[in-house]
């Protein structure tokens, strides 16, 4: 029997952790739209609650603690990046053709730049 390294089960946490963005219900439906808005909702939620603990607290974090924080943003940008592609494709299905939406730092009019780390 071949052993899991330590790096294997963290990924593999990542992984169970992140599959809760993954968009189930069949494109374009009522359904997509309504679990589609709930995923967005939470990525803007959590993004929020990150960038403010870490302006409360920065003095009190450490380097690792900021560095973790940092990579959970970037995989909610990613994350927000897949849902986007999603809202294209329904909309496309449909029809629509729409522009692209920065939906991570679109919907607080931000950039990168004003990330507090």
């Amino acid at each position: 029997m071949e052993e899991i390294s330590n790096f294997e089960m963290i990924l593999g946490q990542e992984i169970v952790n992140l599959e809760r963005f993954i968009v189930k219900n069949p494109l374009g439906t009522n359904e997509f739209w309504s679990e589609w808005q709930a995923k967005i909702g939470q990525i803007v939620i959590t993004k929020a609650a990150i960038k403010k603990s870490i302006k409360l607290h920065k003095e009190k974090l450490s380097k690792e603690d900021i560095e973790k924080l940092n990579a959970l943003l970037e995989s909610y940008k990613e994350i927000a990046e897949y849902l986007e592609l999603l809202r294209q494709t329904a909309l496309k299905v449909k029809g629509i053709d729409v522009d692209s939406w920065d939906i991570f730092d679109g919907i607080e009019g931000e950039n990168e730049d004003d990330l507090p780390f």
